[in-house]
């Protein structure tokens, strides 16, 4: 067991690059929805008192008087 140092530190070098992987890629993630947001209120609904942007389907709805008069998939 000399060496059990050496895989342990193999280990937990193997785990904190799969951490900061997925911290990169959540990270990304959310840039990502917040962008799609923006050109959902800004670019797409801006001519409309209310929208909604559905980040699961990327959907942005806008509305008039509480009904859907327009809608445009995003990417």
């Amino acid at each position: 067991m000399a060496n059990g140092w050496k895989i342990t530190a193999i280990i937990f070098l193997i785990i904190t690059l799969i951490q900061f992987s997925l911290m990169f890629w959540v990270f990304n993630m959310g840039i990502e929805m917040v962008e799609n947001e923006n050109d959902c209120v800004y670019n797409i609904c801006s001519d409309y008192p209310s929208y909604f942007y559905d980040d699961y389907e990327q959907i942005c709805y806008c509305y008039e008087n509480n009904e859907i008069v327009y809608q445009e998939y995003i990417k």
